[in-house]
Parts: C-alpha cells; structure tokens; sequence
C-alpha cells in the first residue's frame, strides 16, 4: 500500500528514507518498518527518485573518520543534504588542514583536563613539606634527618603541628626498639662524651646503638640540604627521595646522647605550649619515660608516670615498662615490684616481657615470697612460655632467693640442705611428669573469672557489631533457653572435609554430629549456630535439612545469627556462659583476629578445658575431648615445679637432697 503512495510532502523523503527501522522514537516500530520497505521497493523509487546521497542502502555503513573541524562541500550539494565522508589517508588530512605543514595534534578531553589540574596544582606549602619529610624520617627511624629539617624549619620561622613534636620524641626515645639500648648502650648514654648512630634502624629493630664519636661533619651538608628543600616546599615525594638517599649516607654519623635527651626535652616543652587537646598525651611521656630508662635514671622514668597521672592522662603497659625494665636491668627488686603494684592499681594486665622483667628483679633480690608469687601469677594469666622467658626461670632457681625457699611439708626433699635441680622432662598422657613423678592438675577460670570473660566477649560483640541490638537479643534467647552444654560451630562442622569437587556445606554431617551428642550425651542440651545466608543457600532446601532445623527449632535448640552478624561471637559467647560444663564443639584454632581481642589470661586457658574437637573418617564420627590437665605453669603436689615452652618441650624444677646429682 505504501509503495503505491504518492501524496507524501517532498520534503519528508529525505528524512523518511534515511530513517532506520526502530531509529525514530515518533514512529512506532511496525509502521517504522514499513516504512523503510516502501521506500526500498523499485516502484516508489522511480515514482520518488532520490539523490544519491539520500538513496537507502540495504549494506552495512562503514565508520568513516571525520577531521576535527567541518570542511567545505567538494561535491556542491545543497548544506540541508547529509554527506557521508569518505575516511581520508593521513597525507590527505594534513593537506587540507595545514596545506603540507605538520598537523595539528588533537587531545583527548580527559587527556586535556589532566594536563589542567596538573598545571593548577600548587607546590606544597612548607607545612606540607616539612609533615612529609618528618614522617618518612619516623618510618625509617632516621633522627638525623629529622631533626636537620626541625633545624630548618626553626630558622625559616616554618610552624609545626604538635602530632609533628610527638614524631620527633618518639625518635629520640628510639622508637620500638628502644629497649634493645639497655643491653648495649645504656653505659655509653651516661657518659657526656660518648654519642649514638642516627641512622635507620637496623634489622634488630635498634633505633640508637651506642658507638664511637665522629662524622657529624661530614653529613651537615646533607642535612642542610634536606632542610633547605623542605622549608622551600619541595615535594612530598623528593622529600621522601632525599630522605633515603640521606639514610645512606648517614650510616656514620653520630649524635650526642646528651644532646638528644635536650632536644627531646624541648620538643616537650614546645609541646606543651599548644595546650588544650594538643598538650602533650601519653605517648609524649612514654618516649621521655623511655629515654630516661635507657640514660639509666629509672627513678625519672617512674616520676614520669606519676606526673601523667596528676596531669589526668590515663596511662598505658608501656608507660610504666621504662622504669620496671631500668629497675630489673639494675637489679632493684622492691623497686620492681613498686611498679608493678602501681601497674595492678590501674587494672593493667601483664604480659610475657612484663613477667620476664619481674622473674630477673626476684633473682636480684632476696625473698622467696615475691618470686613465688610471680611464678603462680605466671601460671595463672599465661599458658606456653617463650624460651628466653624459660632461661630467667632457671636463673631464678639458681639464685640466693631460690636457696631461702622451703619445701612442702609433704615433700620428702624438705630436709635441710637440699637445692633445687631444674631440668627438661616429658609428661604422660595423664599428666605425669617423668622426673618428678608428680601429676599436673586440670585447672579452670573461676566463676568470678568466667563471668568477666563473658563480659568481655559481649562487649566486645556489641561494639563490633553494625547493629548491636541484634546480639542483645540474643542475650536475652540465651537466658530464656540456656544454659547449653555443647555449643556448635555449625559452619565449622559442615564443611569439615569437603574441599572437593563435589563438596560444599553438609548438613549430613551436622545430623550426624546431633545424633552422636544425642546418643552418648543426653544430658548435655546442643546448641547449634549458623549465619543466616547458610539456612537459604540451595544445601538448606533439601528435605533432610528442613527436617534438621525444624526439629532443633521446636526444641529451641537452633539459632540464626542475622544478616551482618558474626557468628563467632555468639558461638563463644553461648559456650562461655554455659559455665564450667559447657563445651565447643569445633576445630577453629581460633587464631582469627577478633579472638586476639579477648583477654589471653581468660581466653587460652578457656579454649584449653572446653575445646571439644572431632572428626569424620571411614569408621564415622569421633570426638577428642579436652586434655586431664591444663598445660601451664604448676606448682605439684610434691612440691616441685613445671614449665611448658611453646615449642612443646617442658621444663621441671624439683627439689633434691644437696648429696643426689643432678639427672
């Protein structure tokens, strides 16, 4: 019908017979269609013939390149007519732009607003600089640069923030490593002549080791280098640059110790001019505390404690550990333990390098009393122990405190005479050490202990979780429905072994398991606890899981950790407030680092007693349960002593008649 059609407007058969089908959003797409096959048949061509330009092409139009700007019309058409451009080699396109010259290069719009920022962007400001340069000095723990760009700085009249003063104590009280300047250098830090490198920390960790004078001149060009480019605002990056390069050319340089505690002692000074929330904080006396430790002035270090405390500023572990470390190095026993006190009033917990430090002021000192209270504190708040930390115990037993102990009344080494013989031994699968013959007991948190770890746990949850609310409710189900006696790591279980083709989350195995605890276990009530996207995952679908989670539900033993959740936390948390009969039952290590948050003195000692382990073999389901003994230092019933190391070894301390030779 539309072939035969000739009372169209001229003026729309150009546009209609160029139109594409579906390309017109005022047409409809059928009429769109016909259209374009009225104006390709032979008939309405020669009723309509069109220029050629205009002449619809049933071919597919090749991309044609198109030159920057519009050139003119070789071929004479009328402007309204569209010309396709045929695409142009590069000497054509240079001839009819520049007639032969070099071409004009076009840019990419992003390429050109790049290049404007790039020339907008202003050079850092000698703030900037000077912040940079001063923290890639601290990262690299290079004091002497960081003090030549402070030099600088002060001559230019250049202003620093206070977070820039905290940097430079903490490099002059030597930064991480500071304690390593005890053992090496804390007799040259008393001596006005004597001086430390300045150079980058070397592999050990040492900020500043003591050695000898000389080479301050030979690097103060470099140094007046580096603060000339930060006060004239070089680049964070040159900066940074500058830094290292300094750093290897500053491996001899030395500076004077009592020109570093000056500075320290300025920066402090300086720091407190910015007063209100910028006055100096904890870590500001941390690092004069430490400096102080290693000039061998444990008593500053110590008054530097309390003076944060009566300036209001709470203090931390390590603000005491430069005067308890000066004090063991010395060998000031009731000093020591002066500090530790002061450490248990603000209800800090100790940790391994902490008790080390109190096992080497006992063996300095005379009673047997404070050592044996620091070995059962050991035992009660660590379970493994480092070597080195085993080496301070044989030393403690070889001491004169030691000799002053007396042996148990049962003990048949409690003649006089006797000594203490300290010696490597295993244990039984009971938990009977081989040298001693004596039994190592199952030891347990408290009930006041177990109710602060929950405490913790839950605190934690809630602080941790988007939606804290979502772990109170289940705090409240848990009182409703608890206590349960074995508390299970659901994913743990399901996916226990299935790391093949075909395997994935099994609820076999979690029915397995339930019929197990059912079976040898019935008066444990089983707790299971899974993530929400694990009970609508495709394995949740089938009939033997639909029936697994109905039958937990009705006896309100199942529970779903919402979306966002941490199932760990309510696992721990459920198994923990079951007491002292409660059980886990997974195989997580529980290395995670949101177990590193709990308290070690609870946590370890926790997993050790209520940790239930299985495993799915040919011969089905078996379960091991917790060891009969804790593993931990103890003191035994015979008196004697044992001690666990972390690489599984164990050490005893017994006592023998002075005649008896060692074994």
């Amino acid at each position: 019908m539309l072939s035969r059609c000739t009372t169209l407007p001229r003026p729309l058969v150009p546009f209609l017979a160029t139109a594409k089908p579906n390309s017109n959003p005022h047409i409809q797409p059928a009429v769109s269609r016909l259209l374009h096959s009225a104006f390709a048949s032979s008939s309405f061509s020669s009723a309509w013939p069109l220029p050629p330009a205009t002449q619809p092409s049933l071919a597919p139009r090749k991309r044609t390149a198109r030159i920057g700007c519009r050139s003119a019309n070789p071929s004479g058409t009328s402007a309204g007519t569209v010309r396709h451009m045929q695409p142009a080699n590069k000497k054509q396109r240079v001839e009819e732009e520049g007639g032969g010259t070099e071409p004009k290069t076009s840019q990419h719009p992003k390429q050109q607003q790049q290049q404007q920022r790039t020339k907008s962007k202003k050079a850092p400001t000698p703030e900037v600089a000077a912040r940079s340069a001063i923290h890639a000095a601290t990262k690299n723990n290079d004091l002497a640069a960081a003090l030549a760009v402070y030099d600088r700085c002060q001559a230019d009249g250049v202003k620093l923030s206070a977070e820039l003063y905290v940097s430079l104590l903490y490099l002059c009280s030597g930064g991480e490593g500071w304690e390593a300047q005890l053992g090496r250098g804390a007799a040259a830090l008393q001596q006005p002549g004597s001086a430390v490198t300045a150079a980058p920390a070397a592999a050990d960790g040492n900020a500043v080791a003591a050695q000898s004078t000389g080479g301050r001149e030979a690097a103060a060009a470099d140094q007046e280098q580096a603060s000339e480019a930060a006060a004239a605002g070089a680049s964070p990056s040159s900066l940074k640059q500058q830094g290292q390069q300094q750093g290897q050319q500053q491996q001899q340089q030395q500076l004077d110790p009592a020109e570093v505690r000056q500075r320290a002692q300025q920066f402090f000074e300086e720091l407190k001019k910015f007063g209100g929330a910028r006055a100096p904080k904890e870590m500001s006396y941390t690092a004069l505390a430490r400096m102080a430790a290693t000039g061998g002035d444990a008593d500053g270090a110590f008054a530097l404690v309390q003076e944060m405390l009566a300036a209001g500023i709470t203090p931390k572990l390590r603000s005491f550990t430069p005067a308890l470390v000066a004090y063991a190095e010395a060998g000031n026993c009731d000093k020591a333990f002066e500090v530790d006190a002061a450490i248990a009033a603000q209800h800090l917990d100790l940790g391994e390098p902490e008790f080390c430090r109190l096992l080497q002021a006992a063996a300095a000192g005379t009673s047997w009393q404070l050592a044996q209270g620091v070995l059962q504190r050991i035992g009660s708040e660590l379970t493994v122990l480092q070597p080195a930390t085993l080496d301070l115990v044989r030393a403690l037993f070889a001491s004169p405190a030691a000799a002053t102990a007396t042996a148990d009344s049962t003990s048949p080494a409690s003649a006089a005479g006797s000594r203490w013989e300290v010696a490597p031994t295993t244990l039984s699968a009971e938990g009977v050490c081989a040298t001693c013959g004596g039994k190592l007991a199952a030891l347990d948190l408290s009930a006041e202990e177990l109710v602060a770890f929950s405490q913790g746990i839950a605190s934690i949850a809630e602080r941790m979780e988007k939606r804290p609310n979502d772990f109170q409710q289940f705090k409240g189900w848990l009182q409703r429905h608890g206590p349960f006696g074995a508390v299970v790591d659901g994913a743990n279980v399901a996916l226990y072994g299935q790391n093949f083709a075909s395997g994935g989350f099994s609820f076999a195995q979690l029915d397995t398991l339930f019929q197990h605890l059912d079976s040898k276990h019935p008066d444990l009530k089983p707790l299971l606890l899974l993530n929400i996207g694990r009970t609508r995952a495709l394995q949740a679908r089938t009939p033997a899981a639909q029936a697994l989670m109905k039958r937990l539900t009705d006896n309100h033993s199942f529970y779903v950790a919402p979306h966002g959740s941490n199932d760990d936390w309510y696992w721990i948390y459920a198994a923990v407030m079951a007491g002292e009969q409660g059980l886990l039952v997974s195989n997580d290590e529980m290395r995670d680092h949101i177990f590193q948050l709990l308290a070690p003195k609870y946590f370890l000692k926790w997993k050790q007693r209520h940790q239930l382990r299985y495993h799915f073999g040919p011969e089905g389901l078996s379960l091991k349960y917790p060891a009969p003994y804790t593993t931990c230092t103890q003191q035994l019933a015979c008196g004697s002593w044992v001690f666990p190391g972390s690489d599984g070894s164990w050490l005893c301390a017994r006592r023998v008649p002075s005649g008896e030779t060692d074994r």
